[in-house]
């Protein structure tokens, strides 16, 4: 037997059901009449009525609910049947344009098939049309329709055929410029031959990609036709772009940066190297850089060296075209194509303004800030360079303590100003009588010190001791058209005569100044070993 649903089953047994219903009902009635009401004609009546209302309402919501679920069905069975007829009539649509479209290619193969029998020489345009692996395709010049295109074409696009078939041209290009629209609109006008248009079509996918489109005009059947012919130059745009963009950052770089040819000679230069060396780019193009020819005089430098190393770089001192002094940091690097040297890269920046800082740094913490002369940290290297000049060659030397007389008593007449610029005068003077191998140093206060070398005897030593006190009593003359005097008292020590070490030399000389102090008349005192006696006496 087969199997009876829900539905089924409450449709055929609905007379039994109310029957069932029916007796319940009696049974309940006749037990509520005996059991619960007395036994009057009102009870007998309400009951029944109450009851035959509760199965009324009770049966009107059921056919009301039933109403609503069988207009619900029927709304949503019709929406369904609806579009299952609209999905239906799309489906003939497409089956109609894919016959018309396997009609329309089966014509124009026929046509083909007719041309190749009537004009075999089209026949011939035709196959090699085709088979050429370079992208193109035949539009009429009159209409600007596309009226054939081959594999190629449609790779490159990522087409079907039927998606340019019949097309307008316009619609397949957009054009990289207007300047190249109007060209190309203009050939199709008047068939005159177009090259390398530049235009940016989009694949199927959509993605762009970059073409150049050339296009000739020729007679197809008697009727005017443009080949045009269109080449993906994507890569070589990207690598143009590159090239572009490495270019203007090399034209923006803040070093100077220049490609030179194997043998030196210039091939480019950015406007910061022209700036930096004051050579135009036309002055520097085909010849070799100026400084570098005079580069290995100064330097260890070789372009031989360069084939065996990454890099060659150094700081030089150099002259401009206007014939003034720089400095360059240089870097130079071979590049190297197919394992085989093709060229250098030059790169230099302007470091005269670093050098003058560091110059500047170098000088203030070597020399005095107030007389320009060395300090103390400068005299004794240059002390401990002559003591070891003394040591290997023998060069003898002498340490010079000096101290102003009476320079208190000038400051606190006069002012600080003024002994400062009493300081400057004497520093000045002592610079000037003495020699280039000779130093001059202030360590602090009214104090001096001197470093006389090469001096081998006494005497020659004491000649210039009294020069340096006739100079340093000079009557000086100032802004203010007054005018002041000055003595010193002067201690030497002599290398190796008296010490060969720096702190001895300088207490010696120290000592000695204080003998001098203690001395009138006397501008100098040479050490000897009574000086040490008396102060240990005193």
């Amino acid at each position: 037997m087969g199997r009876i649903s829900p539905s089924t089953f409450v449709g055929k047994s609905r007379p039994a059901l109310f029957f069932i219903i029916a007796t319940c009902c009696a049974i309940i009635y006749h037990f509520a009449v005996n059991q619960w009401f007395s036994d009057n004609s009102v009870a007998h009546f309400f009951l029944p009525l109450l009851v035959g209302s509760i199965i009324f309402i009770f049966s009107f919501y059921l056919i009301r609910q039933k109403d609503k679920f069988q207009d619900t069905a029927t709304t949503t069975s019709e929406k369904l049947s609806a579009a299952q007829a609209e999905s239906l009539q799309l489906r003939m649509r497409l089956v109609d344009v894919e016959r018309k479209s396997l009609a329309t290619r089966r014509e124009l193969q026929g046509l083909r098939l007719e041309r190749c029998h009537a004009h075999p020489e089209t026949s011939k345009f035709e196959t090699t049309f085709h088979a050429t692996p370079d992208p193109m395709l035949l539009a009429d010049m009159e209409s600007g329709l596309v009226t054939d295109v081959n594999e190629s074409f449609l790779h490159l696009l990522d087409h079907n055929w039927q998606d340019v078939y019949n097309n307008a041209v316009s619609a397949i290009f957009t054009w990289a410029s207007v300047k190249d629209a109007k060209r190309f609109a203009n050939a199709l006008l008047t068939g005159k031959p177009v090259n390398n248009l530049q235009a940016v079509s989009e694949r199927k996918s959509g993605k762009k990609f970059f073409a150049l489109v050339s296009m000739r005009s020729v007679s197809i059947s008697g009727k005017r036709t443009a080949i045009i012919a269109v080449r993906d130059y994507s890569d070589l745009h990207a690598a143009q772009h590159e090239i572009r963009l490495y270019s203007k950052a090399l034209e923006q770089s803040p070093a100077g940066t220049a490609i030179l040819s194997i043998d030196g000679c210039v091939e480019y230069v950015n406007t910061r190297f022209t700036q930096i060396t004051g050579y135009t780019a036309d002055e520097l193009h085909g010849n070799k850089v100026p400084f570098l020819e005079t580069l290995s005089n100064s330097t260890p430098f070789s372009w031989k060296t360069l084939t065996n190393t990454p890099e060659w770089r150094d700081d030089i001192f150099t002259k401009r075209k206007d014939n003034t002094n720089c400095w360059l940091s240089l870097s130079i690097s071979p590049v190297v194509e197919h394992d085989a040297l093709a060229r250098y890269v030059l790169i230099l920046e302007d470091i005269t303004d670093k050098k003058e800082q560091e110059r500047r740094i170098q000088h203030m913490a070597l020399h005095d800030g107030l007389t320009g002369v060395a300090n103390r940290r400068q005299f004794k290297m240059q002390l401990s360079h002559s003591i070891e000049l003394q040591h290997r060659s023998q060069v003898p030397f002498s340490v010079v303590f000096i101290d102003l007389n009476d320079f208190k008593e000038i400051n606190d007449t006069r002012g600080h100003d003024f002994g400062d610029e009493v300081l400057k005068k004497v520093a000045k003077r002592l610079k000037h009588i003495l020699r280039e191998v000779d130093l001059v140093a202030r360590p602090g206060g009214d104090e001096f010190l001197l470093l006389l070398s090469g001096i081998h005897s006494v005497e020659d030593l004491q000649t210039t001791l009294l020069r340096i006190a006739y100079h340093i009593a000079r009557q000086m003359e100032f802004n203010d058209a007054t005018t002041t005097s000055m003595t010193a008292a002067m201690g030497v020590a002599m290398c190796p005569e008296h010490a060969t070490n720096a702190d001895e030399l300088l207490s010696k000389a120290d000592h000695a100044m204080y003998a001098c102090k203690r001395t009138p008349n006397s501008p100098y005192v040479i050490w000897d070993p009574t000086i040490d006696m008396e102060q240990q006496a005193s």
